[in-house]
């Protein structure tokens, strides 16, 4: 193949939305070490942040949200009982146990949703609305292109 006819690898989509998918991956870590709590996984952070902007979330939504089976978030629940961060509180065999935010878990979500807060007004200075819409957009045709090749199920 020529140079002219080449396409640079780092200007394929593809690599570039991988890139930027691990990319985000890290920054959440290192931004929940540095800003929020150095003890508290990323996961666990958005799982306190689901339960106090809904206290009724399931344990199967909260999988979904995170793209993650229901057993392994199971597993990230009973660890963050062992943080004393949550309790989880059955009503009975027929229905799923009610997961209960922590004082030490709603003084982190309000130490976090702070962060967020700041990181979010940052991102409202370097874009508009209109390119955000496009952006959700972009990313939706992207999808659903993929889709067109092969059935993609998310956890």
């Amino acid at each position: 193949m020529s140079n002219n006819t080449e396409l640079n690898f780092e200007e394929s989509i593809t690599f570039q939305i991988d890139y930027t998918s691990n990319f985000n991956k890290s920054f959440r870590r290192r931004f929940s070490t540095a800003y929020i709590d150095a003890e508290l996984l990323p996961d666990e952070f958005a799982i306190i942040f689901f339960l106090a902007k809904d206290p009724d979330i399931s344990q199967t939504t909260i999988a979904k949200y995170l793209f993650k089976g229901k057993a392994h978030v199971g597993k990230i629940l009973k660890e963050m009982e062992q943080k004393g961060l949550i309790k989880r509180e059955s009503s009975g065999h027929s229905s799923p146990a009610k997961i209960i935010l922590l004082n030490k878990a709603k003084k982190i979500y309000k130490k976090g949703l702070k962060e967020v807060d700041i990181l979010e007004e940052k991102y409202k200075q370097e874009f508009t609305k209109e390119e955000h819409m496009q952006f959700l957009n972009y990313l939706k045709r992207y999808r659903s292109l993929l889709s067109s090749f092969v059935e993609v199920n998310l956890k």
